[in-house]
């Protein structure tokens, strides 16, 4: 098994936020996605870089950037999302930077299409840990 399962409290992110066409990011969103990123980074921000996709009905909205543990650390300008408690499946990759998501994601998509988890969409997580290691957090049914 390439995951745990785990309980999150809630929590929440802040940052950028972009309107996906789907449930998960697609390739006709990885563009706009990079570009919010790429945006976000400019900033030199101090801080973990977070990315959240909050299902909303049949699509979702990401917001790209930072967690908060309160209202004032958000910066001006910025969006809020909260990410709600609840279980998740937990995917660490540590690999070529380049490689972690593209990792992360293909051991989600193995992981749904064997059975070994259901999705509820309602919540996904990438914490960045490092230059070479990201956490994947998906909400489960």
């Amino acid at each position: 098994m390439d995951f745990e399962i785990v309980t999150l409290g809630e929590s929440l992110v802040g940052g950028l936020t972009v309107p996906l066409v789907g449930r998960e990011v697609a390739a006709r969103d990885l563009d706009l996605v990079n570009f919010t990123w790429d945006r976000y980074l400019s900033r030199e921000k101090d801080a973990q870089r977070v990315a959240a996709y909050v299902g909303q009905n049949d699509h979702a909205v990401a917001v790209l950037g930072y967690e908060l543990t309160a209202l004032d650390e958000l910066d001006t300008g910025d969006v809020l999302t909260r990410i709600p408690a609840g279980r998740y499946a937990k995917f660490v990759v540590s690999d070529k930077p380049y490689d972690l998501l593209r990792t992360a994601w293909a051991k989600v998509a193995k992981a749904e299409a064997a059975g070994t988890i259901t999705r509820s969409h309602s919540a996904e997580i990438e914490r960045y840990t490092g230059p070479a290691s990201v956490e994947v957090f998906v909400s489960l049914d």
